[in-house]
């Protein structure tokens, strides 16, 4: 069924974007805030954010005329997932910080490997998670607008 362009589509990325980065503030909210997460944010909620980053990307992609076929070669690769996004005009509609694209590099080397899945032994970078989140809010508002999906998340400007 996730093959068939008639029931993938953009508006429907879009609001699962919107589930999942829902989702990862709920988390960081409920955890992250306990006694052991003041450097790192739960893993739960890094995950969920790069969930939605993958949907919000991959539902621009669509909109600007990626076939759905196409976009299974992108993969869980968000570094990929943007650069092609960016070819296709989506710093024309949102702008991100030098910070917030440097998260963004560091949680797609945690997300795109699975490491937010599974556990590998070894040491890790992190995103500061409101860097992320940032990022992650700003890109959904952003492409929300584009694929007409009717809601925003406040006090995030594109």
């Amino acid at each position: 069924m996730h093959n068939d362009p008639s029931r993938t589509t953009p508006l429907g990325m879009v609001r699962y974007s919107h589930e999942f980065m829902e989702a990862a503030l709920a988390v960081d909210e409920k955890i992250g805030i306990r006694p052991g997460f003041e450097i790192v944010a739960p893993i739960p909620a890094l995950y969920l954010v790069g969930h939605s980053i993958e949907l919000s990307l991959k539902a621009y992609l669509l909109q600007q005329g990626v076939q759905l076929g196409e976009l299974r070669h992108f993969g869980h690769n968000l570094h990929a997932c943007l650069r092609k996004a960016k070819e296709l005009g989506l710093l024309n509609h949102v702008q991100f910080s030098s910070q917030e694209e440097g998260a963004f590099e560091i949680l797609d080397n945690l997300y795109s490997t699975k490491q937010l899945e599974y556990i590998v032994t070894g040491p890790k970078q992190f995103p500061v998670f409101g860097l992320i989140e940032l990022f992650a809010a700003k890109l959904f508002n952003a492409i929300s607008i584009i694929v007409g999906f009717d809601k925003q998340l406040d006090g995030y400007a594109t």
